[in-house]
């Protein structure tokens, strides 16, 4: 039975939340397969997207690193990740997307609760949350990068509801993982929301590139991070941004915003 009571904060996670970070795990795939290639000319984009999948089924994690020391097990993978890295950071407007309707759902929220974000982001991500006019919306920012606490470690979400000043139990984390945003969170009393798209052309981009199409394949038919679900059931399950302000408010026990 989903818990029901009054709800004073809204904590949101950033990416595949506020943003789109598809691009940005393309490249993370592409930038690697380039690297390989060199060395490994007959492995193919499809053989790399392949073996993701392969992983991702037996609930593994950080799959790229494992492709590359099994493909360049004489190269040390922190020389691979580091260039990879200050890339994206350096290009993460353009890797990470708004989400349409993102802004329209933030100021609907805010007009009824105070936000707070928990992501494992760069330092970056505040940056381009001020650039997009979208920093005031958020009371406390807690990214991991700038507190060296990354999600699912609980401290992180301690952090933030400490610096809200706010009762755990009335408060949400909304995010796309159940392992790394619905498992810590209701670990600590909070209610939780999975944004769960409907699949991952339903969030908006839509590359040319054969490899970008075939990288949402390959998430559409086995997910980019690990397979297996694990945690805990949120409380409430959406399948949209837009679906986010009615479901905070039927946590809450309120009426739908809008409703008479």
């Amino acid at each position: 039975m989903t818990k029901k009571g009054a709800i004073d904060w809204v904590f949101l996670d950033v990416g595949n939340v506020l943003f789109i970070d598809d691009p940005q795990n393309f490249q993370g795939y592409r930038f690697v397969h380039e690297l390989i290639s060199k060395q490994h000319a007959d492995y193919t984009f499809e053989a790399m997207l392949a073996e993701r999948e392969e992983w991702a089924r037996t609930g593994a994690d950080f799959i790229l690193r494992k492709i590359v020391r099994r493909l360049l097990p004489q190269i040390d993978p922190q020389t691979v990740f580091a260039p990879l890295r200050s890339y994206l950071v350096e290009s993460y407007d353009e890797f990470n997307l708004l989400n349409e309707g993102t802004i329209d759902v933030l100021k609907e929220l805010r007009s009824r609760w105070r936000l707070g974000i928990i992501a494992n982001q760069p330092p970056e991500c505040r940056k381009s949350l001020e650039r997009r006019g979208m920093l005031d919306f958020f009371e406390v920012v807690a990214i991991s990068d700038e507190l060296s606490l990354h999600k699912p470690d609980p401290r992180l979400f301690e952090w933030a509801i400490a610096q809200a000043g706010c009762d755990p139990a009335r408060s949400v984390m909304i995010g796309d993982r159940r392992d790394n945003d619905i498992a810590p969170a209701k670990g600590l009393s909070m209610r939780a929301i999975l944004l769960q798209w409907t699949d991952c052309h339903s969030r908006g981009w839509k590359p040319t590139d054969p490899r970008a199409r075939a990288f949402l394949d390959s998430c559409n038919r086995v997910p980019l991070f690990s397979a297996v679900p694990v945690g805990p059931d949120p409380d409430v399950s959406v399948l949209s941004l837009s679906e986010l302000p009615v479901a905070v408010a039927s946590l809450a026990g309120e009426k739908s915003p809008g409703a008479r």
